[in-house]
């Protein structure tokens, strides 16, 4: 799979969101699964990964780098797992401690959320490192989401210098994503290929 240029213009970044979303899409279950279980064995491999007794994980949909085996691997290790929870009046995410995969039903959007029953709101400032999903991403760091900016919030709002990893295919790299003055890159990205390492520190 190559790779996406970078565009041009105001909707750059709409544009690059939709292109990257095609390709994403246009990868069937089977590679999905292959690719993702590869990103996760390098994950495991990370240092903040281990080092972390509370892990802040995006629950992935079908198409995205998957996580329900790096959720269940960090519960089988004592770890504790925080998973997001669309907050719509606040347009936020909250954050809720998961203790089992079953306890997930649809959420928000189709993603998959804890069930009222299984509440237990978290501070996100309790990991000790975030999992974030992405659409698009560069190799300084940038990435795309959603475009619905829940998840760029509630980092913006984080007051500590908490690890974050976005978890993507190679396929999903673009040239550049546009970002602005306030737009903080991403601690590390682990694809099915590398790991890439921002602010300073070296790529692996």
């Amino acid at each position: 799979m190559r790779s996406m240029g970078s565009m041009g213009g105001g909707n750059a970044k709409k544009a690059l969101r939709e292109a990257a979303l095609r390709t994403r899409r246009s990868m069937d279950r089977e590679e999905i699964k292959l690719l993702s279980g590869r990103v996760q064995e390098k994950l495991r491999s990370l240092g903040e990964f281990e080092r972390a007794k509370v892990l802040a994980s995006y629950v992935s949909t079908k198409d995205e780098v998957q996580t329900d085996e790096v959720i269940s691997t960090s519960l089988r290790l004592g770890k504790r797992v925080l998973v997001p929870i669309v907050d719509q009046t606040r347009t936020e995410l909250l954050f809720s401690e998961l203790r089992d995969l079953s306890e997930l039903g649809e959420g928000h959007y189709g993603i998959r959320e804890p069930r009222s029953e299984f509440l237990r709101i978290v501070p996100l400032e309790e990991a000790g490192l975030i999992l974030v999903p992405l659409v698009a991403w560069d190799e300084r760091g940038f990435r795309i989401g959603h475009g619905k900016g829940y998840f760029d919030k509630a980092l913006g709002q984080l007051k500590n210098d908490i690890p974050t990893t976005g978890l993507a295919f190679e396929a999903q790299r673009v040239d550049r994503v546009p970002n602005e003055e306030f737009d903080v890159p991403l601690g590390t990205i682990v694809t099915e290929q590398r790991v890439l390492r921002f602010r300073g520190r070296e790529t692996a």
